[in-house]
């Protein structure tokens, strides 16, 4: 039997993990699931700049809507130049659906203005920012924020405008809107236009008050109270008490204009000085014309009206002003007429508008063709003040509508006053130009002359008388003695108390007391030449007592 050998054994390492290395395992898995949770979870983070971080602290400032918490500052640093703050902060992200292009941000602290009080819930909570949505493309991440809380919700229905004024008026933020006395909406933003120095004001009116506002709108400066003088007494006026001491802005429709189409958004209006203002000159769209007179225009002054038969058609600009080229005209010695620029608006006609100021222009050419003129006429006779009258005058010579340093100009014509005194100098020339005097002497010699030869007849008469009474009419022939009776007959119908006598008595009498009331005439008109237009100046009446 052989010996075996013996069996060799095998070892084998093998690679052992322990079970106590799935826990970690698994806590990083889910610490790494739990953070790309939280990155995909987590809301957008926002930038907001803003002119001061007053009030706002990273980690504890919240964002909110309507009173519901959005978010919260993370981070509070300068911007790049220096001249603001950056604002981060993180939103939840239900909140990305309210980040839009036009979204609006802005801190609510403690305010005290014109408008009121607001923010007194952030006395004790602290400062936070609003957010408002837009309704314009989503997806945006960087904002600026606004300096001022607006005073009207974002989504508030109703109209916004801009009025512009000349001058700076006493007006601010959150200033009332008033229709008649009743406040329908506010001021929200003022500012100066440096390039044209005028005042715009950013205007909000709701709704439904907004349909009150159309392209015929016009508004007006209602601050403070205005008062003014008349025959009745003293007129106060002011729109309310509010506007009494915080300023405010009226608007309505002009008496007598046509309603016009609806306001669009954002459309300008003029804001008119006070409801006097816009008394005198309601419109908006208007020609200029240039008026060259050769009368005096004494008592003609701007804001004097423009009329055609009595209507009120414009109003005068300026007398004699300055334009471009006037030097050069006026000092031609061919003519020496006087400038006067006038204002004529096609609102006052009914439409106020582009159109209707293209249409008016082609009617006062064809009007000129045809005869139209302006003048001068009087308006009132106590204070000499004149007035431009457009009307048709059969007799002016034919005319055109001209052109003068950049001004239409339309033909003017002598004045129904100019008429007047052309008629009244030709008329006092022609009684001057008479012998008066010559013609009172040679109506007395007339008279004396007709005495004399009425006593000549009457001498004759007695002398007949005489004759027929001594002489027998039988010794004298039948014929002469018919003669003679026909003579004394002739002779008695021109002696005194004879029908021809009197007649020729009254007529020389008449042509005396003409001739003395010619001379009064040329004496009252050399002491008064207006008296044609005037009564003839009257001393005072006595009063009692005085002169004693």
């Amino acid at each position: 039997m052989s010996e075996s050998s013996p069996a060799t054994a095998r070892v084998e390492r093998r690679a052992r993990v322990s079970p106590i290395w799935l826990v970690p395992v698994i806590a990083v898995g889910i610490g790494v699931w739990m953070l790309v949770q939280s990155y995909l979870n987590q809301g957008p983070l926002v930038e907001i700049e803003f002119a001061s971080a007053e009030g706002l602290v990273a980690g504890e400032t919240k964002v909110r809507m309507l009173a519901v918490e959005l978010g919260t500052v993370t981070d509070v640093r300068l911007n790049d130049d220096f001249d603001g703050v950056r604002v981060l902060a993180r939103l939840d992200p239900g909140a990305t659906e309210l980040l839009h292009v036009d979204s609006k941000f802005w801190v609510v602290r403690p305010r005290i203005g014109t408008s009121g009080i607001s923010g007194l819930s952030t006395l004790l909570s602290g400062a936070y920012i609003e957010l408002a949505p837009g309704t314009g493309t989503r997806g945006a991440r960087s904002f600026v924020g606004l300096d001022e809380v607006p005073l009207t919700p974002p989504d508030t229905p109703g109209l916004a405008i801009e009025l512009v004024s000349d001058d700076a008026a006493s007006l601010s933020v959150g200033s009332p809107v008033l229709y008649r006395g009743c406040r329908v909406g506010r001021i929200e933003g003022a500012r100066l236009d440096v390039a044209t120095g005028e005042s715009r004001y950013n205007v909000f009116i709701d709704a439904p008050y907004s349909d009150l506002v159309n392209t015929a709108t016009r508004f007006w400066n209602a601050s403070g109270i205005a008062i003014s003088a008349g025959a009745g007494g003293f007129d106060v006026r002011t729109e309310s008490l509010e506007s009494l001491f915080t300023g405010g802005v009226s608007f309505a429709l002009p008496e007598g204009s046509l309603p016009g189409q609806a306001a669009e958004p954002g459309a300008q209006y003029r804001l008119f000085s006070d409801y006097e203002s816009l008394v005198r000159n309601p419109h908006l769209w208007s020609i200029d014309y240039l008026l060259l007179f050769d009368s005096s225009v004494r008592g003609l002054q701007g804001g004097a009206p423009v009329e055609y038969r009595g209507l009120q058609v414009g109003s005068v600009v300026d007398v004699a002003f300055d334009y471009d080229g006037a030097t050069d005209y006026l000092g031609q010695e061919a003519n020496s007429a006087i400038p006067v620029l006038i204002r004529i608006e096609p609102g006052w006609l009914g439409e106020d508008s582009e159109f209707a100021v293209l249409e008016l222009r082609e009617t006062l050419a064809k009007g000129v063709e045809e005869q139209l003129r302006a003048s001068l006429a009087v308006g009132n006779l106590l204070t000499g003040g004149l007035y431009v009258s457009l009307d048709y005058f059969p007799d002016a010579k034919p005319a055109t509508v001209t052109q003068l340093a950049g001004f239409d100009v339309l033909p003017t014509v002598a004045s129904g006053l100019d008429q007047i005194e052309q008629k009244v100098a030709g008329l006092l020339s022609k009684l001057q130009d008479l012998p008066l005097a010559d013609t009172l002497d040679g109506a007395n010699g007339a008279m004396r002359e007709a005495a004399a030869a009425l006593d000549r007849v009457q001498q004759s008469l007695s002398t007949l008388d005489e004759l027929l009474v001594s002489v027998n009419d039988s010794a004298l022939p039948s014929n002469l003695t018919t003669v003679l009776h026909e003579a004394r007959s002739a002779l008695a119908s021109l002696g005194p108390g004879s029908q021809l006598q009197t007649e020729l008595t009254q007529s020389l009498r008449k042509l005396q007391q003409t001739l003395d009331g010619a001379e009064s005439v040329l004496n009252t008109y050399e002491e008064q030449p207006n008296a044609v237009l005037l009564p003839k100046r009257r001393t005072r009446d006595p009063v009692p007592g005085r002169g004693r």
